[in-house]
């Protein structure tokens, strides 16, 4: 499903900022098409600023939500197993130790970092609350998008930089560093992989602050340093990338490096993808302190990150619909063999009948009772062939409402006239979803002319829903003579 080719649309929400970027990987450049964001306050504000940040987007595309690390646990533990299932079972059981939640309440999913000396399995264990997850794919299907993946930040970034520095697998453990506006990561990164993160809460804007941010962040860089280097004595990488050229940034370096006695190399992220002349330009200053690294990084890593905090059900859902689509393609091959069929009958009836035709008329004159009989082979053939036609035709219809029907709208009648006119009715959770709906039909490639008929009130199992009725035409259908 996730090729290295492929593009994607990748969305953050995250303390009110929504992020979004249109992005693909292509050699060692990542490409991207453009990037946006809005400031939204509340989830249903939210949905109504991502309908509107999304217009020039490709709505089609793939999407991948993604998970910062200011909303997630990451640990890094070992286990006694190399066995996948085994690690899946014992990671079940050990998830609630490393947070204050029930296992029900999380998901959870991890990063394989091999084996150590005592033959024990590493793991980046990555735990986050169920609900904060939910929240953000509610947000994204009301505003008309299908979540495929939901990524972890840290990794897609660690991966991201991997493979824009080219870093070998056999070099040693390499650090990043990486400023947002309201937090800072810090990374290392080992066989293109990420080995181990911890989250820091003051970002550009503390920093733009006072010098007080500044000591505070040099301390917590100090003990994320003595945190990575007491899991199995690993030794602190002594340079770090910087992921941003921010001038908050670069101002504290100098302190930085004399503090902790370590080089920061300042290689923004801007300067290693290719994109448009005015995006580059947004990314390099019209998006004030922000970046944008958090949803370009998932677009153009998916393909090789591991982490994937989809809820179960979700998974399970997608699975279903996968199952569906096959039989569906199963139904559709089976109906053509039987055109086929059918049109190698009529084939074969066309080549008797002109040979009849054209040769054998004089001479076989007499027999009118077995042209009689061959004409009738072939109404029933193409009785066979019309048949055939509708039928497919209703299954497209059922098809592409199936596509367009959101899952709080149901259709209780599908009505199609001769003239190629459908009429369908239902109820809806709210009239705004009626008419989101109607547009949604509108806007079909296989409907045209879509308009409501009627509404109305009603209750339904103990909840006001609304009732409606709505007709629209078959972009094949005829048009009425004049």
């Amino acid at each position: 499903m996730f090729g290295a080719e492929k593009k994607y649309l990748s969305i953050s929400i995250n303390d009110g900022i929504i992020k979004a970027a249109q992005a693909s990987s292509s050699g060692n450049l990542e490409k991207v098409a453009r990037c946006s964001y809005a400031v939204a306050s509340g989830n249903e504000e939210a949905v109504k600023a991502l309908k509107s940040l999304l217009t020039p987007f490709n709505r089609k595309l793939p999407v991948i939500c993604v998970v910062p690390a200011s909303a997630a646990t990451a640990k890094n533990i070992e286990v006694p197993s190399s066995d996948p299932e085994e690690i899946k079972s014992i990671i079940n059981l050990q998830a609630s130790r490393h947070t204050p939640y029930s296992r029900e309440e999380v998901l959870i999913s991890y990063i394989n970092l091999g084996m150590n000396a005592a033959g024990n399995t590493r793991l980046l264990l990555v735990i986050v609350h169920r609900d904060i997850v939910k929240e953000r794919i509610s947000i994204l299907e009301k505003s008309g998008l299908d979540v495929d993946r939901i990524l972890f930040v840290p990794e897609a970034q660690a991966r991201f930089y991997s493979k824009a520095l080219n870093l070998k697998k056999e070099a040693p453990a390499s650090g990043i560093i990486d400023f947002s506006l309201n937090a800072t990561s810090y990374m290392v990164v080992s066989k293109g992989t990420l080995l181990f993160v911890r989250h820091i809460p003051i970002g550009i804007k503390a920093l733009m602050q006072g010098a007080d941010a500044s000591a505070k962040l040099q301390d917590e860089l100090k003990k994320s340093m003595e945190a990575f280097t007491q899991d199995e004595g690993n030794q602190a990488p002594g340079s770090y990338v910087v992921t941003t050229a921010r001038d908050a940034v670069k101002n504290i370096l100098p302190a930085l490096k004399e503090a902790l006695s370590v080089e920061f190399q300042v290689k923004a992220f801007s300067s290693l993808i290719k994109g448009p002349a005015d995006l580059r330009k947004k990314l390099d200053g019209d998006f004030a302190d922000d970046s944008f690294l958090d949803v370009i990084a998932p677009a153009s890593a998916v393909a090789k990150c591991e982490i994937d905090l989809m809820p179960e059900e979700m998974i399970l859902k997608k699975k279903v619909e996968r199952q569906s689509k096959e039989v569906s393609k199963s139904g559709a091959a089976a109906v053509i063999i039987m055109v086929l069929v059918g049109a190698m009958i009529m084939t074969n009836i066309y080549f008797k009948d002109t040979f009849l035709n054209k040769n054998l008329r004089d001479q076989y004159a007499p027999e009118k009772e077995q042209v009689a009989l061959l004409q009738e082979k072939m109404n029933k053939v193409k009785l066979v062939d019309d048949y055939i036609k509708n039928r497919m035709l209703s299954l497209d219809i059922v098809h592409e409402l199936y596509t367009i029907t959101p899952n709080t709208t149901y259709l209780s009648n599908i009505t199609v006239d001769d003239d190629g006119t459908v009429t369908i009715d239902g109820i809806s959770d709210s009239m705004a979803l009626v008419y989101s709906y109607v547009k949604s039909l509108g806007d079909s490639a296989m409907f045209k002319e879509a308009k409501l008929k009627s509404t109305s009130t009603k209750k339904d199992n103990g909840r006001d829903v609304a009732s409606f009725e709505i007709e629209f035409k078959l972009n094949n259908a005829k048009e009425p003579a004049s």
